[in-house]
């Protein structure tokens, strides 16, 4: 045979394996995974273009970064001339290109609302980022394990000159192997080879050819290992391992909704596996964009209950400049409770900031980038409108005007301000067609509200502890509704009279003395201020009587038993559980003896003729091979400790089970709990009404014939009181409600009922809420 002829055949079965280089590319790495996770939901671990994680080469090795100068110190000092060139300080992490992405209202400002929230987390956070991420990491090792099964090509080449002392360099002797290796039927591994051998005389350029060998190795087991379940071990594991990461991924999408919406995150991470999981038990706290809904509706009813001290402060001022209020104190005791609720709305507008910059980097963006948050959500429990609470701040300052001899020294100042008081009565019409509206959705709700006190008198818990039905009793509802159509009368009427009386003061004052006119529209604006401050009242009171929180049916064993069927970590601790007996089977499966069955045979060539196979240059074997060592105390230990943890983890999964039954009784109780706190908060929230108003009737009480004219020593305090407590009740009814959608959204996820949209949000939301 031609030995150039035998020179090509290496040269070929050469480039062939080297064609397998392709696998080192990351790009076909890519590729894989995107095959084996393109059913995954939600599932693309590179970056869109929009996004602020957005990196142009993900397959490439980046330029460094600009190092610290210490660190850059050390790693010159010890690599000298072969360190990696420093980066450049001109990089920065963040193109700022995502932000062209951006919807801004006034060019400046991006519109947050809970939909918005989650459009944005999907896009920029680091967190969800990285867990698309891990389950990618997850598909690298079944990638492996697929190709480690496969027949794999191998080749092995070595070249060496020899040379005497003294001499020329003789040959140059070049030793080339290649082959392919692989496993098939049970356990059995197979290697497949053919080796060459060729020499070139350095002096004359002759080139020969060494004797070829074929070989062919098959090695069974016959006794440890002999199973396809042992061999395939490792490919089984790793796809089973990524079932459960794509399972924890599409549940940590589920728990990232909540932590958008509630601030917190239920689920495991992906890669988070090894031992079962447990569940905590729901909570009603709430922080996230729900959170940042609850500060903003503190901080109106701050701003409410700040503009209804103004005005009762104006009133008493009043009050003591007609001599009614015979002692400074309770005036300035109003004052001081102004400063105060003044204070206090400082420092909830400065919470909220803080807040709201924390909630922007959990999204993924810049704290300094302009956001406004719409807090929709909660539209029902907007008590008071705060157009009204303007207007409400309007009349005052404009009272505060004509009172102020400063402001308006003349009587044209004072008809300046009389124009401007004239301007607010169309508005303060709106307001009271709204609360007409408002007292109309009342009547429409109190169905609804009659069947649930029904439910709440038929609690056995609250005959327990002593509580008197009649606090929800039919009778008392039907009174509400008349006393509000009364209520609105009153205030028709009232408005009316201001309205009129406000009107006829321009022509009233062509004799009269400035002090005397000043005199007059004081007292005919805060008549006014206090008529819209009675509206403000009906109309809170009007807006707490219409909202209606739907009852939570849960059913603790059987809400446990579906749950158990349906969430992603309880059908990943049942495999876990099995993954762990598995290893306690493998175990054992190492107590065996090695005994394999070898099969093996060569094919070659003479040294003459490289390339000829010769059956005469053939050989065939057939044999055993036995290894056991006297003792295997160590694959003892080791089953036995696989046996324990097995043990440990079947005890652990009856603790989860024991878990979710915990957390659905949690739920049922949580869910009464509520709907009573519900009820009595807006009970509190109806008393504080009523203080004020009584406190404000009191103010607005005429001189009684025979009797001191002069207010009582508690009357500023009274209304202060009245104010604050109506500012705390609002708040902790707000507080009640909100903990109510969290907890209807965490009762969806713990019953694995959490279905999402392609936005991520959950599909819950578009249901109608636990508003009527």
């Amino acid at each position: 045979m031609n030995p150039y002829r035998s020179i090509s055949i290496v040269i070929c079965l050469v480039f062939s394996l080297l064609g397998c280089s392709r696998k080192i590319d990351p790009k076909t790495a890519d590729l894989e995974v995107r095959k084996l996770l393109q059913d995954v939901p939600g599932f693309d671990w590179q970056p869109a273009p929009s996004s602020r994680l957005q990196e142009a080469k993900l397959n490439e090795l980046p330029p460094p970064p600009k190092d610290d100068e210490g660190a850059r110190e050390i790693t010159e000092r010890i690599q000298k001339d072969g360190a990696y060139e420093d980066g450049n300080i001109s990089k920065t992490f963040d193109s700022g290109q995502w932000k062209e992405s951006l919807i801004l209202e006034n060019n400046h400002t991006v519109r947050l609302d809970l939909a918005s929230s989650m459009e944005l987390a999907l896009l920029h956070s680091r967190e969800y980022q990285e867990q698309k991420e891990s389950l990618y990491l997850s598909a690298l090792g079944v990638t492996l394990e697929r190709f480690r099964l496969g027949p794999a090509p191998f080749a092995q080449a070595s070249a060496k000159v020899t040379q005497e002392a003294g001499e020329e360099p003789a040959d140059l002797i070049n030793r080339t192997t290649v082959g392919v290796e692989g496993m098939a039927g049970h356990g059995a591994t197979w290697v497949a080879s053919l080796a060459n051998r060729l020499s070139v005389d350095l002096r004359n350029g002759k080139v020969g050819m060494g004797g070829s060998l074929a070989n062919l190795t098959i090695t069974q087991p016959l006794l440890r290992g002999a199973s396809r379940r042992i061999y395939m071990e490792g490919l089984t594991q790793s796809e089973r391992s990524l079932l459960m990461d794509a399972r924890r991924l599409e549940q940590f999408r589920q728990g990232f909704f909540l932590k958008v919406v509630l601030g917190a995150n239920p689920a495991s991470k992906v890669g988070s596996g090894g031992s079962i999981s447990f569940i905590s038990p729901p909570s009603t706290g709430v922080s996230g964009f729900l959170g940042l809904v609850q500060e903003i509706q503190t901080i109106r009813n701050q701003e409410a209950n700040v503009a209804q001290l103004n005005e009762s402060l104006a009133q008493l001022e009043a009050a003591f400049e007609a001599g009614r209020i015979g002692n400074r104190l309770q005036v300035d005791q109003a004052r001081q409770a102004l400063f105060n609720g003044q204070s206090r709305l400082l420092a909830a507008k400065s919470s909220y900031e803080n807040r709201l910059d924390g909630y922007k980097i959990f999204l993924g963006l810049p704290p300094d980038l302009s956001l406004r948050v719409v807090d929709d959500y909660i539209n029902a429990f907007k008590l008071t409108n705060p157009e009204l609470v303007f207007l409400q701040e309007n009349a005052n300052r404009i009272l505060s005007g004509v009172r102020d001899s400063a402001i308006s020294p003349d009587l044209n100042s004072l008809k300046d301000l009389h124009k401007q008081a004239t301007a607010l009565f169309p508005r303060a019409e709106k307001f009271f067609l709204e609360l007409t509206a408002d007292y109309q959705a009342f009547d429409e709700a109190l169905p609804a509200r009659k069947q649930s006190f029904e439910k709440l008198r038929k609690r056995t818990d609250l005959l327990e502890l002593g509580m008197n039905t009649n606090t929800f009793s039919n009778n008392h509802l039907d009174q509400l509704l008349v006393e509000a159509n009364a209520s609105l009368r009153s205030i028709r009427s009232s408005l009316n009279e201001t309205t009129k009386n406000i009107r006829a003061w321009k022509g009233e004052n062509k004799d009269r003395p400035l002090a005397a006119s000043r005199t007059k529209l004081s007292a005919l604006l805060s008549a006014y201020s206090g008529t819209l401050l009675e509206l403000s009242l009906a109309q809170a009171s009007a807006r707490l009587e219409s909202i209606v929180m739907q009852e939570a049916l849960v059913s603790p064993c059987e809400d446990a038993r579906f749950a158990s069927t349906h969430r992603m970590d309880s059908k990943n601790n049942r495999a876990q559980l099995v993954d762990i007996w598995r290893k306690a089977d493998l175990a054992r499966d190492d107590l065996r003896t090695d005994l394999d069955l070898v099969l093996s045979g060569d094919v070659g060539s003479d040294a003459l003729t490289a390339g000829d196979f010769e059956s005469d240059e053939s050989e065939w074997r057939v044999g055993l091979e036995l290894d056991t060592p006297l003792s295997k105390v160590r694959e003892r230990n080791r089953f036995k400790a696989a046996l324990l943890r097995y043990q440990q983890a079947r005890r652990d999964y009856l603790a989860y089970e024991d878990s979710l039954l915990r957390a659905f009784r949690e739920h049922q109780r949580l869910a009464g709990l509520l709907q009573l706190k519900f009820e009595l908060n807006r009970a509190a929230v109806r008393g504080a009404i009523a203080q004020v108003d009584l406190a404000r009737m009191r103010l607005d009480e005429p001189p009684k014939p025979g009797r001191s004219s002069q207010f009582g020593a508690t009357t500023a305090r009274d209304l202060v009181n009245a104010l604050n407590d109506l500012l705390n009740a609002s708040n902790r009814f707000v507080e009640v409600w909100i903990g109510s959608e969290a907890l209807r959204m965490r009762y969806a996820y713990d019953l694995g009922e959490m279905n999402l949209l392609e936005n991520g949000l959950w599909n819950g939301l578009q249901t109608t809420p636990n508003l009527k």
